[in-house]
Formats: C-alpha cells, sequence, structure tokens
C-alpha cells in the first residue's frame, strides 16, 4: 500500500505528505523569525506588554498629533530590536519641518536589561540607543534651536563679556 493512483495517475504517498507538511512548517517558522508575522497592537498596554519581553508586534500611535509607527523586530545579541518611524506630520507643520522628519525612522538596538523602563512615551530614556534619520534630524532641529538661542543672546553675552574683562583682575 505505498501509493493509490487516482484518475489523473497522480501517485499519493505518505513521504509526499510529510515533505509537504515540513515545507509549510518551515515556511510559517522563517516567516516569524524574519518578521513577515507580528502581532498587531491597538492599544499601549498591548504594545508595552510585547515590548517588555520583545515580542514582535506593531504599534500606531499619534502623540503631539503627529503619527508614529513602533516595530518591534524580536531580540538578537541580548538586544531587543525596535523601529521607530514618524509616519505623518500634524496638520498645519511647517514644509520645512515635514521635509525635516516626515518619513524618517531610525532602528533602535535596546539591551533587554533596558526594555522593562522603555515607553513609547518616554522616547530620549531610548534614544541613546537608536541611529537612522529621524534621530539625526532630531537632533538637526536641537541645534537649530540651540543655534537660534545663542544668537539672539549674543548681544547680552558680548556685553557680559566686556563687563568682565573692563572689570580687570
Amino acid at each position: 500500500m505505498k501509493g493509490e493512483e487516482n484518475r489523473s495517475g497522480f501517485r499519493f504517498t505518505w513521504a509526499m505528505v510529510l515533505i509537504i507538511a515540513t515545507v509549510i512548517l518551515l515556511t510559517v517558522f522563517f516567516a516569524y523569525y524574519f518578521g513577515l508575522v507580528k502581532k498587531n497592537c491597538d492599544t499601549e498596554e498591548c504594545f508595552q506588554e510585547e515590548l517588555q519581553k520583545c515580542g514582535m508586534s506593531t504599534y500606531s500611535k499619534v502623540h503631539n498629533y503627529n503619527y508614529y509607527t513602533y516595530t518591534i523586530k524580536g531580540a538578537s545579541k541580548g538586544e531587543c530590536r525596535l523601529n521607530i518611524k514618524l509616519a505623518k506630520m500634524a496638520a498645519g507643520t511647517s514644509p520645512d519641518k515635514i521635509e525635516l522628519f516626515e518619513g524618517k525612522d531610525m532602528e533602535c538596538r535596546i539591551p533587554m536589561t533596558e526594555v522593562e523602563g522603555a515607553t513609547t512615551e518616554q522616547i530620549n530614556t531610548i534614544l541613546k540607543y537608536c541611529t537612522g534619520p529621524l534621530k539625526e534630524a532630531m537632533y538637526e532641529q536641537i541645534i537649530e534651536k540651540l543655534y537660534t538661542i545663542v544668537v539672539g543672546n549674543l548681544g547680552e553675552i558680548i556685553g557680559s563679556i566686556e563687563d568682565t574683562l573692563n572689570k580687570g583682575p
């Protein structure tokens, strides 16, 4: 009873069933392992639970009227891999800021010991573990603001230096 032949001439064997089942299982395993299958979280609590265990998941959130997408890509070498993307800027945002930020993302490799305290609200705590265009845009914005403050107060700063120099030792 090696195989039964049907009318079309196809021969059915248990070895063929085993091979097909193995291929299906391997496909599912690799899809999960490489992040093709992710849990889609609808709430902050769901995402926080997945982040604590570094389970592959996706979460979209509006923060300060900006639309962010968070994707946990799983653990690797003692780190949790997280992608943060600023998908859409708030309505009314200036075009130069939209160009600087919108569509940019950053990859974060957070040590598993730090994952417990990480939240989407406290992005600054994990920013040191991130790289990418979104982080660069954030730093560019910070430098621009500092430059504006320094230039705006340059007169006061020079006056203070002159007063100090005129007083002498």
